[in-house]
């Protein structure tokens, strides 16, 4: 099937969206989630293009970047090599990270760019990871100054200030439930366990165990024939973590 043609923004402004391959991680570490930021600083240095607004997510990333005369394509291509190379060295894999190319749409008025930073800004807390914007660390919501990466001078120039300084960003969206993202309720007898063993209530309590006490349990539940993806739907982690945490238990033991 032919690819179609990008609509290209006048403004020069995109709301980019970068998904791993069969929704795997993008991120599995913080160190990953700081070196694609840097990998972002490196390719706007190179590109000239402004960074307004981005929100790293496990396995996808949202960005709201600002073209100049080099086009998007260019810019994501950059980025997409530089991150891409040095996920697949650090984890020994080879092929492709990102699934399909990046989905972008221009963005034309300063309403939509508003309502595009609020979306962005409010992924975390949809997904359930966070209360609020302001607790997720790998988002720009409250970066209103002194950021070498993200343009706040630039942002400033092209939404209200009273967007930009809001603390609620409007009635909190439902967040998406196990069952909305799978069509499938997750293993009871995953979750009773993690649960009674573990204190893990919700999938997000999981992510704040220690990385031993996370190989433990991965390990324990998959003595009882629990599924990878049984184990990511109660722990909130994708499939690929689930494998990695455990490889990584075998290669310490």
């Amino acid at each position: 099937m032919p690819r179609h043609a990008r609509i290209l923004a006048d403004s020069g402004v995109y709301h980019v969206m970068l998904r791993g391959v069969n929704r795997d991680a993008l991120f599995i570490e913080n160190g990953d989630y700081a070196r694609f930021l840097h990998a972002l600083s490196l390719t706007k240095e190179l590109s000239g293009c402004a960074v307004l607004a981005y929100c790293l997510m496990p396995n996808h990333a949202h960005l709201v970047l600002r073209v100049g005369d080099e086009p998007l394509s260019s810019v994501m291509k950059r980025l997409g090599v530089r991150y891409v190379g040095w996920f697949n060295r650090k984890y020994k894999r080879v092929g492709h990270l990102f699934q399909d190319r990046f989905k972008s749409k221009p963005v034309e008025t300063d309403d939509y760019l508003g309502a595009v930073l609020r979306y962005v800004w409010k992924n975390p807390v949809a997904a359930g990871l966070v209360a609020t914007p302001e607790d997720y660390p790998w988002s720009s919501h409250s970066l209103t100054s002194g950021s070498e990466l993200v343009d706040v001078d630039v942002l400033a120039t092209l939404v209200p200030e009273e967007i930009l300084n809001e603390k609620d960003l409007g009635p909190s969206v439902q967040p998406v439930t196990e069952t909305r993202q799978t069509g499938r309720l997750v293993n009871t007898e995953a979750r009773d366990l993690l649960r009674a063993r573990y204190g893990v209530g919700q999938p997000e309590d999981f992510v704040r165990l220690s990385l031993s006490v996370q190989r433990r349990a991965i390990a324990e539940l998959r003595t009882r024939s629990i599924s990878y993806a049984r184990i990511a739907l109660a722990t909130g982690l994708t499939k690929f973590q689930v494998q990695h945490v455990q490889a990584t238990s075998a290669a310490v033991q």
